[in-house]
């Protein structure tokens, strides 16, 4: 039987190996804010750099108040995913994934604000010149699929005791 800590490795290295490979693609290839098609309309190739953090947060911050903050904030991202990590029972394979894409694009994002004073994203959903959507990268995308997974495996659990409990009369 494949253990939670091979699932949560596993899919950790994944995730920050092919975010890391990407956002280096990008770099190498294109000049930053260029964007180039991949798969038509659909999705295109991006270099883009980004000193805040979601929603144009802490952007008129300095480069070290912010690798200050999102130092922190990414410690504190993954003392909370390994408190939650040590808290799954045997087997809970689809929790410990989850935990894993949390914790490789919190580290990648990380990585990225130490190596570069940056985020660097390098997706891009739409036509290169479309604007309907913002750009993101795989470390974005792992986190916010990660949380997902965890709330609907959240949400099941608690409708599958429900369904067992006696009703009360």
């Amino acid at each position: 039987m494949i253990h939670k800590r091979a699932v949560l490795i596993g899919v950790g290295v994944c995730v920050l190996g092919f975010d890391q490979l990407g956002k280096s693609q990008a770099m190498g290839r294109l000049a930053e804010g260029e964007r180039v098609r991949l798969l038509g309309e659909f999705l295109s190739l991006a270099h883009v750099e980004s000193s805040g953090a979601a929603l144009g947060l802490f952007r008129s911050w300095s480069a070290e108040s912010q690798s200050m903050v999102f130092g922190f904030l990414s410690l504190v991202c993954a003392a909370m995913v390994l408190f939650f990590y040590r808290g799954l029972a045997r087997g809970e394979h689809g929790s410990a994934a989850a935990l894993g894409a949390i914790l490789a694009g919190v580290f990648s994002n990380a990585i990225d604000r130490f190596r570069f004073g940056a985020g660097i994203d390098f997706l891009h959903l739409g036509a290169p010149d479309s604007a309907w959507l913002p750009d993101f990268n795989l470390a974005d995308v792992s986190i916010v699929l990660g949380v997902v997974t965890l709330i609907v495996e959240l949400l099941a659990t608690e409708m599958a005791t429900r369904a067992q409990e006696k009703p009360r009369s």
